[in-house]
């Protein structure tokens, strides 16, 4: 009897080991370089308010969450000021003028039967800029969609999210009305 108890122990300390969230490993790059020209001195900052704790979750399965990357909002803040450096921006700390982008969602959910797989991307971004006394905001969202044989493969969801990201940034550094209003037109 005590060896079956001692084996149930085992088995179950076990089972909770291999229920263990996996970690998401994204690296964010802007490669899109210079697609307008905006002649501004800015602070530029990134936030996280998102609600949700994870980046990437397997709908009904175990393990259901993937952690999100740590250095999430520091790695979509250096693809972001590599956007504004690209496209004409001077990026000084001290500067009075200031733009932030406001992460208030970002994460993938993936659908999965025998035969394939869905991963559904969106993103929902605020962008918030200040000059002269006045203030602009404007939300930018994305999605992305990917689906393939069987499995989902983390990799290619990363992937699909950098990418996202990669778009995201490019909508936001071509946008008319910011960029007139961080010129002070």
């Amino acid at each position: 009897m005590l060896k079956l108890c001692l084996l149930f122990i085992s088995l179950f300390t076990l089972s909770g080991c291999a229920t263990q969230p996996k970690s998401v490993i994204l690296n964010p790059v802007y490669s899109s370089g210079k697609i307008s020209t905006i002649n501004s001195v800015l602070q530029a900052k990134v936030v996280d308010h998102r609600i949700t704790n994870f980046t990437i979750k397997v709908l009904n399965q175990e393990p259901a969450v993937y952690l999100p990357d740590a250095s999430l909002p520091v790695k979509i803040q250096n693809a972001f000021l590599d956007a504004l450096t690209s496209n004409g921006v001077t990026v000084l700390p001290t500067s009075s003028h200031t733009i932030t982008l406001q992460i208030n969602a970002f994460n993938s959910k993936i659908s999965e039967s025998l035969t394939q797989h869905e991963s559904n991307a969106v993103a929902d971004w605020l962008v918030i800029a200040a000059a002269n006394g006045n203030t602009f905001e404007k939300r930018y969202t994305g999605q992305s969609q990917i689906t393939g044989p069987l499995k989902h493969e983390q990799a290619k969801v990363e992937s699909q999210l950098n990418n996202l990201t990669k778009k995201m940034l490019t909508r936001i550094v071509t946008d008319q009305v910011l960029i007139n209003f961080l010129q002070g037109q």
